[in-house]
């Protein structure tokens, strides 16, 4: 009897969808996890658009934490206060919400990083066409809060 042989688990995707190494084209693709394989071409155009909308948003995460980041600093024409303790600097609302927001930045680069590592052109082009998207949209918010004139920038 042989016990070696595997009924539908994760080799069989491996052996469906092999890992490719160099730049290709295709739908059938396992993503991130041997469980998560494009299969069809349904499933890999949700993943696409998925990756898409991830990218666009990534960008929108980053100017989000540009204007809390704005709102935060002080006018320069507010005098000095005393100086604040690490505590309380560490325990201020405003860090907190941009450590958690980071957290999120981070993570998401790294997850469309991996997509971009799997060498598939259009789940390439899912990225970088959502991230130019979302500059796009979110890239006004930049050039209008941030004047590099600002003493305070």
């Amino acid at each position: 009897m042989d016990h070696n042989h595997n009924h539908g688990g994760p080799d069989d995707m491996e052996m469906l969808c092999p890992m490719q190494m160099s730049f290709h084209g295709g739908t059938c693709e396992i993503i991130l996890f041997p469980s998560w394989a494009t299969t069809e071409v349904g499933q890999f155009v949700g993943a696409w658009i998925g990756f898409f909308l991830m990218a666009v948003l990534y960008e929108g995460l980053k100017f989000y934490r540009e204007v809390l980041a704005q709102r935060e600093r002080k006018p320069c024409s507010e005098p000095a206060t005393e100086k604040k303790s690490i505590r309380h600097h560490l325990t201020n609302k405003l860090h907190i919400v941009q450590s958690l927001l980071h957290l999120l930045q981070v993570s998401v680069s790294y997850v469309l990083m991996l997509i971009i590592m799997l060498f598939n052109l259009w789940l390439c082009l899912a990225v970088v066409t959502g991230a130019a998207l979302g500059y796009y949209i979110f890239g006004w918010v930049r050039q209008s809060t941030i004047d590099a004139n600002e003493c305070c920038n």
